[in-house]
């Protein structure tokens, strides 16, 4: 396992080359003069002296591939720059307001969790009943809403109409359960259709026809014979899905005023404040790899039939 995991780590080089390249070609290719955002930051009303003095010193008068290699050297210490509107590192910015995006996202595979097991299970265990009918309509609506529109239409209902949240200013709240919940209904249908359809495949299996044969009753097939296999694949999707939870935050992080890092990129990115938006993406880039391989050694730890290469 430690063989492969430093093989893995060896294997993410090019592909953090390739995202910081894509990053930082597309940062320069936006509209904005990065140099102007600057300037006008410092002296408010800046002459064209003042912007190319400014400009020589952010070096971009330089060629874009010197800009870039001095970029990456940078990234690679540690340093992803600094804010054109704090004038504090990007790494002291994201350090700030990630715990609060790692907060809505492990609320949100909290509740995923939640709503996808019992669902699934049932739906399998109780095969073409109400409880599977249900569950099956509850996996289509799920995969077919969006979560901006379940999200604007929870802040209407309970917010504006019943008064129970708060529309402005949701920041203030100590737990963001509504973007999680939010993020977790709308994620829900496809994990739960997941669990329904591995459950379904392990109760056919004949070890667990010869358990029942035993005289095994059902609740301990399914917890002692069926549920770690069936959970297995489930695991790794969930894995992915926590990467995803972390990197995709910024709309309910937006909708719901919750000061995280997804919201604050999305500030960025309004406001041209390209450092911000290049060392976002490069944090999240290797956040979402480093979770995939963990996720493959906790999968190859749980079932050893898992062989790493």
């Amino acid at each position: 396992m430690f063989k492969y995991a430093v093989k893995r780590l060896f294997t993410l080089i090019p592909v953090f080359l390739a995202v910081s390249m894509l990053t930082f070609v597309l940062g320069s290719m936006s509209s904005g003069d990065a140099a102007r955002i600057r300037a006008e930051r410092r002296y408010e009303h800046p002459t064209f002296e003042q912007i190319a003095e400014v400009r020589i010193e952010m070096g971009l008068d330089k060629p874009l591939v010197v800009q870039y290699g001095r970029w990456l050297g940078n990234a690679l210490r540690g340093n992803l720059g600094t804010s054109f509107w704090t004038d504090r590192p990007v790494v002291v910015e994201i350090a700030l307001l990630f715990p609060k995006t790692l907060e809505l996202a492990l609320l949100s595979l909290l509740l995923l969790l939640l709503i996808s097991l019992p669902l699934g299970l049932a739906s399998a265990v109780f095969r073409d009943t109400w409880i599977d009918r249900l569950t099956r309509a509850y996996c289509i609506m799920s995969a077919s809403m969006p979560q901006f529109w379940l999200a604007l239409l929870l802040l209407y209902i309970l917010g504006a109409r019943l008064g129970i949240v708060s529309v402005i200013g949701g920041s203030k709240t100590k737990y963001p359960l509504l973007p999680a919940l939010t993020t977790a209904v709308c994620m829900g249908g496809i994990y739960v259709q997941l669990v329904r359809t591995n459950m379904e495949e392990i109760l056919s299996k004949g070890y667990i026809r010869a358990a029942r044969a035993k005289g095994l009753r059902e609740p301990q097939v399914i917890t002692k014979h069926a549920l770690k296999n069936a959970l297995l694949p489930v695991l790794s999707k969930l894995g992915m899905a926590f990467g995803g939870l972390l990197s995709g935050s910024s709309i309910m992080e937006s909708i719901f005023s919750w000061n995280g890092l997804g919201k604050y990129a999305l500030e960025s990115i309004r406001t041209k404040n390209f450092p911000v938006v290049q060392g976002y993406v490069l944090f999240m880039a290797f956040l979402v790899v480093c979770i995939n391989l963990l996720v493959d050694l906790i999968c190859s730890a749980v079932d050893p039939r898992l062989k790493l290469r």
